[in-house]
């Protein structure tokens, strides 16, 4: 099982009271009478009264943002903000561990798990799916080996809720749209697959029951139409009835007024927010420094900004291989020593990636593969494209000492839910113009193998790349990429470094014509 770093022993202690608070004072609740609770003028939020005793008046965390639910009922809801590459999606798994134990008191139930990319969907679901992986490990032990893990496609029964721990995976545009387009959803169509969760047509006593306890279900038609009503027997409406734990990846990509709505109408009975960067919006449950992943050694740092002597960028690729050559033998040194395995890899940045996109003054991804290839220092197998069009890496394992790959090219497509920890360095050829691409890319090369420090000061550190004049304006990306990972605090340890030494072929020819010419001229 998974030895839990320091903080995120913090991080699991927090969520442990929060959910232990918050059904205590459920419980309270229930026991008051209905008809009590009517003559009182004001709502009695579980939610809040539980926050405000985590966090007591005076507490800098003292103000509750409360949300509430489709069907109009306060929403408990908390954020966890974790730097990247600090185990937020483990730690969600002991959320939802808390969430059953606590509030449910069972360990089946429904859960959806909303996240904001194709690429960090297909990540989360594989790790979900595969019972060898941390992730899936902790919610069979914490379920007793009885998780249904599914995406909208899949078919799921009311029994299998019931005898299950249901985990539900989507990205998050897959349902949230403008109220006029949302019928073009696949989500809120009518799905014959799922009619088991709904009363019969005919039985309209049970139909109205159903909207009185959901108002926010969709229908096909209403009271007042001549067949009376009709819930759609639609996934949303499924979602909404079940009442889901929300686990809300990159929280902050979900800030918009629309997103939160979409987020609101599933009527969930509780929202844990992951995000390195929470809004002003966002309940701060527990929050994590970068410092603390570095103590932890979970990330690679200084991150060294090198910006080389030379406008050529196949002279920046050429230092990039050499940098990369000397990385591998130590890397060779660390395996000999400890028998632990670790194979550099360099990122490159280029312009351009499309087959129509390869022309003069553009620096396009197979311009570059070609060059490595021509060096005769790279082989072919060792380089991969990663674009929107062209996957070299699918079904690769980069940390297996079978996979040849150490470099990979890329224009924006290696961005959040990439994660490789033997990215070691980030070659930035040509100027820069997607900065969010780039701010993000930062983050690819920082996180250190294995979470453990080599003692190796090569391979404990992480190195970006850039042409001559061009670091003032990526400086500026890597602290935007700093901040955006959470990890502000740790600006300091980014070391600006220029290398006015190039060990490629135009340097030298340089460097030769002054030493032909330096006699003469002091002569002169």
């Amino acid at each position: 099982m998974h030895t839990l770093k320091e903080y995120q022993l913090d991080c699991k202690n927090a969520m442990d009271r929060y959910f232990q608070v918050l059904a205590e004072e459920q419980q309270k609740l229930s026991k008051i009478p209905e008809e009590v609770l009517k003559e009182w003028s004001k709502e009695i939020d579980p939610s809040e009264k539980a926050w405000h005793k985590l966090f007591p008046e005076g507490d800098r965390n003292h103000e509750y943002r409360d949300k509430r639910t489709g069907h109009n009922k306060p929403c408990p809801n908390f954020c966890l903000k974790i730097p990247t590459g600090g185990g937020k999606t483990l730690l969600a798994t002991y959320a939802l561990e808390f969430y059953l134990e606590r509030l449910r008191q069972k360990k089946t139930g429904f859960v959806m798990w909303i996240v904001p990319s194709e690429q960090i969907y297909t990540q989360t679901l594989n790790a979900l799916k595969d019972r060898a992986h941390p992730y899936r490990e902790r919610l069979d032990a914490l379920s007793g080996n009885r998780v249904k893990i599914v995406s909208k496609k899949d078919y799921f029964s009311p029994n299998d809720v019931e005898e299950n721990l249901v985990v539900l995976v989507m990205i998050l545009q897959s349902f949230s749209r403008d109220k006029l387009k949302k019928d073009d959803l696949k989500f809120f169509q009518d799905n014959g697959k799922f009619d088991e969760f709904f009363p019969l047509e005919s039985d309209q006593r049970k139909q109205k029951a159903l909207l009185e306890l959901y108002p926010n279900l969709d229908q096909e038609s209403t009271e007042n139409s001549l067949f009376g009503v009709k819930i759609k027997t639609s996934f949303g409406n499924v979602v909404k009835i079940l009442e889901p734990l929300i686990i809300l990846d990159e929280g902050h990509k979900a800030k918009s007024e629309l997103a939160s709505s979409a987020i609101s109408e599933c009527n969930p009975s509780c929202v844990c927010e992951l995000t390195a960067t929470p809004t002003e919006a966002a309940n701060v449950l527990f929050s994590v420094a970068g410092r603390e992943l570095e103590k932890e050694e979970m990330i690679k740092l200084d991150l060294n900004l090198i910006e080389k002597d030379t406008i050529e960028w196949k002279s920046l690729v050429n230092y990039s291989i050499e940098h990369l050559q000397n990385l591998q033998k130590k890397a060779d040194i660390f395996l000999e020593k400890t028998g632990i395995y670790i194979r550099p890899i360099n990122l490159i940045q280029v312009e351009s990636t499309g087959k129509d996109q390869r022309k003069d003054g553009n620096i396009h991804a197979e311009d570059v593969k070609e060059h490595l290839i021509a060096t005769g220092l790279v082989r072919e197998e060792e380089i991969a494209i990663k674009s929107s069009s062209k996957n070299d890496i699918e079904g690769q394992d980069l940390f297996s000492n079978q996979c040849p790959i150490r470099f990979i090219i890329t224009k924006q497509a290696l961005q959040e839910g990439w994660d490789c920890s033997f990215a070691y360095s980030l070659t930035v050829l040509g100027g820069s113009r997607s900065k969010t691409a780039l701010t993000q890319l930062v983050g690819r090369v920082l996180r250190q193998p294995y979470a453990r420090k080599t003692k190796i000061k090569e391979l404990d550190e992480s190195y970006v790349f850039c042409l001559r004049d061009s670091s003032k304006d990526l400086i500026k990306a890597i602290r935007t990429g700093f901040e955006y990972d959470g990890m502000g605090d740790l600006m300091k340890r980014i070391i600006t470094s220029p290398g006015k030494n190039d060990p490629d072929l135009g340097e030298r020819k340089k460097q030769a014509l002054r030493k032909r010419f330096e006699k003469s001229l002091r002569d002169f």
